[in-house]
């Protein structure tokens, strides 16, 4: 065989296992699972990050007042040096009776699946877990009747525009309606938050800051005939029986932030 012979030959193999390795690199990418962050994009991570948000808004119990945070979208952080991509935050707030925090995180991560590898803390202080679709969760104690949760996606590829990432729901109407009945003069800052329930459809807090309240947090408490979680200086909470919370955080002077949760 001459040198010229085997060179070909060398080359058609080289070029037929090339395409072999091609071939499957095109299945495995239709067909395989995602093996790292990367290779998701931020809109998958968005859904898991709103599903887990919701399963984590459902575990409060009656003694304790849930608040959803509006998703934050950060663009700009690096995939690669040469990627940019965008990060999902999700928190929500728990406001629980005196001094129950610690024994709240202690449910909250008892009553996530197993697939989460929930750890928490020997202290009882924090939590963390993972989420799936490579989410991470996190959780701590913020103070003796506060527990924060928090969710990221980490930095993901944006295949879409970011606006159109969140679902829109209409501004619910109690926030304002709370704070006029209090004495405020004006409402404003209105948001609106929202999660997906593990048994579907939205769990959503509504939010607004009435500005020069006449009257206390209780009053707003006694029109509702609601039950009483937490009365301290820096929030007020308390349940509309089942289905819906209210929690009151003054923010200075007669201002005060009125959340209100419909829950799962």
């Amino acid at each position: 065989m001459t040198a010229t012979r085997r060179r070909l030959l060398v080359f058609g193999g080289l070029l037929a296992w090339a395409l072999v390795l091609g071939g499957l690199a095109v299945v495995s990418h239709r067909t395989d699972p995602p093996t790292v962050r990367e290779q998701r994009d931020l809109a998958a991570g968005v859904g898991a990050l709103d599903r887990a948000l919701g399963l984590t808004v459902g575990q409060a119990g009656p003694r304790t007042v849930p608040v959803i945070m509006p998703v934050t979208i950060n663009e700009g952080c690096r995939i690669t040096p040469m990627r940019s991509g965008a990060t999902a935050t999700g928190v929500v707030r728990f406001f629980t009776a005196a001094g129950g925090a610690e024994d709240f995180l202690t449910v909250l991560g008892a009553g996530y699946p197993a697939s989460y590898l929930v750890e928490v803390s020997t202290d009882r202080k924090a939590l963390r877990a993972d989420a799936g679709e490579f989410v991470a969760l996190r959780g701590k104690v913020i103070s003796p009747e506060e527990v924060q949760v928090t969710l990221t996606t980490g930095c993901r590829p944006v295949n879409t525009a970011v606006a159109h990432l969140l679902p829109e729901y209409p501004q619910e109407a109690g926030p304002r309606d709370l704070l006029t009945a209090l004495g405020a003069s004006v409402v404003d800052d209105e948001s609106i938050s929202f999660a997906q329930c593990p048994a579907g459809g939205p769990t959503v807090t509504a939010s607004a800051v009435g500005h020069g309240l006449t009257a206390g947090p209780a009053a707003a408490r006694a029109h509702d005939g609601g039950d009483l979680v937490l009365d301290t200086t820096k929030a007020y909470a308390y349940r509309r029986g089942p289905s819906e919370a209210v929690a009151l955080l003054p923010t200075g002077g007669h201002d005060t932030r009125a959340y209100v949760t419909k829950l799962c």
